[in-house]
């Protein structure tokens, strides 16, 4: 129950009184309209910029304070690259830590991935170029500094890789960037008096009581009237999210992770796990505007609640508000939901050996070891499937570098074949099999790491490495 000093119940009475006398259109009205990160769209052999720096920022919409970024800007540009190309990649670290990047989803090797073992000294720079040989998906960069990896990406290391190929770039779906095709960063964030963002290192765990989309909290986004495609990730560090739209209307769940579903699912609602991406379509053919929301719909009195909560609740759970522009359309255009994925071939592959890992949430241990540089986990054949089983003492998400799976079984039993894609990161509450491929090599130099993908965690030893051979 919600407990409140005297003090507090006259600051919630007035709160209370002002929210009651402000009509709901009105205080939609005071949203922010959604920033979309800087799109480079890599053509003949442009070359990816990326220089890590320091600058100023409205965090919580009030106060400049210092945060990090990209290029000049808080979190970074969404690079989009075609299957079959080279991305000659240019990182430069002007921050005033040692820095390591990684681009979770990204199917190349060891040396090339950069990751952990690849540390970037202020100052210094690394120019890889990175052949791309992987279906349509949504991965994302981020740090991967050892120890220090939750820190860095919550002060802003953060963007998104769009991966095109033959099918998706002929596809029907919406693909105008910033129009129809959304990207959404999601973060968790908790912020003093003055605006900066804190922080607790050698914790298992961290949730903030506000949420950011795109660095900005509960924004707005006019849209063209007809089928909008949202693509989320969940950059927060632990904290996983129940997705649904505020006037209970169904979502298109068309991609996760590393590809297309064979078939569009139809939900209510789903789960973004930290780390996960997934993609939806959300028709706004009829109908006023619409918000994507974490958890269920609030009243006023939960607002009001909200205001005070220590516990971790998040202050507004609204992601984006989307206001369709335009006629209403007298017959909602149909859209075609099947994609091609060799994904659902994974349940005939031959499993050349089973994995067993426990996940020790409390303690950030992986079969009770802690992380250890010198130390290989995993050792498998390059070209092979192994069947990973993963246990967790708490709900926690699990991720994998240079490697993809699918989802053989988990607490609801069996996917269906229509569920199946690739994936490298998944939500495990209880016991979750997973089926994983490894096509890209690694070496003891720069090997893969597999493990939480909350990021205290991972930053306290719930990781492991992995070499492909």
């Amino acid at each position: 129950m919600l407990k409140l000093s005297r003090r507090q119940l006259l600051k919630t009475s007035a709160i209370s009184t002002a929210l009651f006398s402000v009509p709901t259109p009105l205080m939609a009205a005071t949203r922010s309209k959604l920033v979309v990160p800087p799109l480079v769209e890599v053509r003949r052999g442009r070359p990816i910029i990326l220089t890590m720096e320091e600058m100023g920022y409205r965090l919580d919409g009030e106060h400049q304070v210092s945060v990090w970024g990209f290029n000049g800007n808080y979190l970074g540009p969404t690079i989009k690259i075609k299957s079959g190309s080279f991305a000659k990649l240019n990182y430069h670290n002007n921050l005033p830590q040692h820095v390591s990047l990684s681009i979770q989803g990204l199917q190349a090797s060891g040396e090339l991935f950069g990751g952990a073992a690849r540390v970037l000294k202020k100052g210094e720079s690394w120019a890889p170029i990175v052949p791309i040989n992987q279906p349509a998906a949504t991965c994302w960069y981020r740090s991967a500094t050892l120890a220090n990896s939750a820190y860095q990406t919550y002060r802003g290391l953060v963007g998104m890789w769009l991966i095109e190929d033959e099918h998706s770039v002929k596809s029907a779906l919406p693909r105008k960037y910033g129009v129809d095709d959304i990207p959404l960063i999601l973060q968790d964030m908790e912020f003093n008096r003055e605006g900066l963002q804190l922080f607790k290192q050698n914790q298992p765990h961290f949730v903030g009581n506000r949420l950011l989309v795109n660095g900005l909290e509960a924004p707005y986004l006019d849209v063209p009237r007809g089928w909008v495609r949202l693509r989320l990730l969940n950059a927060s560090l632990a904290r996983a999210y129940e997705l649904r739209l505020d006037n209970d209307q169904d979502i298109t769940v068309i991609a996760k992770d590393l590809g297309f579903l064979p078939q569009g699912k139809e939900v209510k609602s789903f789960i973004l796990a930290p780390g996960e991406r997934t993609e939806i379509l959300v028709n706004l053919s009829e109908g006023g505007n619409v918000s994507l929301i974490s958890g269920h719909k609030r009243g006023i009195f939960d607002k009001v609640k909200q205001i005070f909560s220590a516990d971790g609740e998040l202050v507004e759970n609204t992601v984006l508000e989307l206001r369709p522009q335009g006629d209403f359309s007298a017959f909602a255009q149909k859209m075609a939901v099947s994609f091609e994925t060799d994904a659902v071939s994974m349940r005939k592959a031959v499993v050349a050996g089973e994995r067993e890992f426990v996940l020790d949430v409390s303690n950030g241990l992986i079969n009770q070891k802690r992380f250890d540089p010198r130390r290989v986990d995993v050792v498998a054949k390059q070209g092979s499937v192994e069947r990973w089983i993963i246990n967790a003492s708490l709900p926690v998400g699990f991720t994998i570098q240079g490697a993809k799976f699918i989802i053989e079984s988990d607490e609801k039993g069996v996917p269906e074949e229509s569920e199946l894609a690739w994936k490298d990161t998944v939500w495990v509450r209880g016991k979750t099999q997973i089926l994983v491929r490894f096509d890209q090599p690694s070496s003891n130099t720069y090997p893969f790491i597999f493990g939480a993908s909350n990021l205290m965690l991972a930053d306290m030893g719930c990781i492991g490495t992995m070499i492909v051979q």
